[in-house]
């Protein structure tokens, strides 16, 4: 992972505050030199070589600390760092002047040595500082990005491992029934065989996939519940209720299914009478809803072990993609367990 610098910008921040310094630190010198009575052909020539070693001393600054952070016990290493340029900038100015000048009389040279290293210590301390607040903005933008992405790639795990956990249980049951039909109807057997490989396969090209259309997903509910009408025969009977503009709305991979799959379970097991799975799907307000309805019988054994594994990984899945707790809720109407399923329309 490349550390992410905003290359661009940070060097419209270099030239622009080093050729500031430059601009201001000319105009200051020359006022000042002219305000003391120093000729101006003299004080131009110091004003240009003061602002111009400056410029560069700011360059050799964001060169040197372009990556530096100092910890709490470093700092003064930053103002012994200043103080070093600024006495270097201020021999450098001195010995140019000397030799550029026209002007013989530079009483006001040595005298006015102490007052530059104070302004360019001031200046050089400002540079850094600069430097090191970008530095330290980087580095924090790099830390949330980084916790950013190793976050993602968690719940991406997670959720592929929610999905896959989903899996072995139908599996299992879909190869059960198959073998049970074998000796009895075979043709419903092959049958089974080819349905139960048509949604596997279907189910392997949704796997790099997080969220699908609603088209998608029935269609490939629809291969689920093929498989379970051969398991269950005339017992099963399914019913969809929807408007055509759902189609294109977005749902996650593979979320009706455990909805569905436990409708059947509670609605079929030590059931002998048909049972019809409802299920109702509507657009409102950007969100996505969908309802799913089942008979049960309030008085067998196993509707007192509650809604099992399938509505848990629901709402996990829910929460890690949407950050909310709220999107799956079950109620009871009578002999009826209905699910509903809201899903956000980013």
């Amino acid at each position: 992972m490349q550390k992410p610098i905003n290359e661009q910008s940070k060097r419209y921040v270099i030239h622009a505050s080093s050729w500031i310094i430059c601009v201001l630190y000319f105009l200051i010198v020359y006022g000042l030199l002219l305000w003391s009575n120093i000729a101006k052909v003299t004080a131009a020539y110091d004003a240009v070589i003061g602002a111009l070693t400056m410029t560069g001393i700011s360059y050799l600054i964001y060169s040197t600390l372009q990556f530096y952070l100092p910890n709490n016990k470093n700092y003064w290493k930053l103002f012994s760092m200043a103080a070093i340029f600024s006495a270097i900038s201020v021999l450098i100015i001195r010995i140019l002047i000397i030799q550029v000048t026209p002007d013989d009389n530079l009483v006001y040279l040595d005298f006015s040595l102490p007052f530059r290293f104070v302004i360019n210590f001031l200046i050089i301390t400002c540079v850094m500082t600069i430097n090191i607040f970008w530095n330290i903005q980087e580095e924090l933008v790099f830390n949330k990005r980084r916790k950013d992405e190793s976050e993602r790639m968690v719940r991406d795990a997670e959720l592929y491992n929610l999905r896959q956990q989903l899996q072995p249980h139908f599996l299992f049951n879909s190869l059960n029934s198959i073998i049970a039909l074998i000796g009895s109807k075979p043709t419903e057997a092959r049958n089974m065989v080819f349905q139960l490989s048509d949604f596997l396969r279907g189910t392997m090209r949704k796997d790099e996939k997080q969220f699908t259309s609603v088209e998608e997903e029935i269609n490939h509910l629809s291969l689920y519940l093929d498989i379970e009408k051969v398991r269950f025969g005339h017992r099963l009977s399914t019913e969809f209720e929807y408007d055509e503009e759902v189609f294109n709305a977005k749902i996650p991979v593979m979320i009706l299914q455990p909805l569905v799959e436990n409708a059947i379970k509670f609605g079929l097991y030590n059931v002998t009478d048909q049972v019809t799975i409802k299920t109702r799907i509507y657009l409102e307000n950007n969100l996505l809803t969908i309802e799913i309805s089942n008979p049960f019988e309030m008085d067998q054994p196993e509707q007192k072990k509650g809604t099992g594994f399938g509505l848990t990984s629901i709402q996990r899945r829910l929460f890690l993609l949407f950050g909310r707790t709220d999107l799956l809720q079950t109620a009871v109407d009578g002999n009826t367990f209905i699910s509903t399923l809201r899903i956000p329309q980013l």
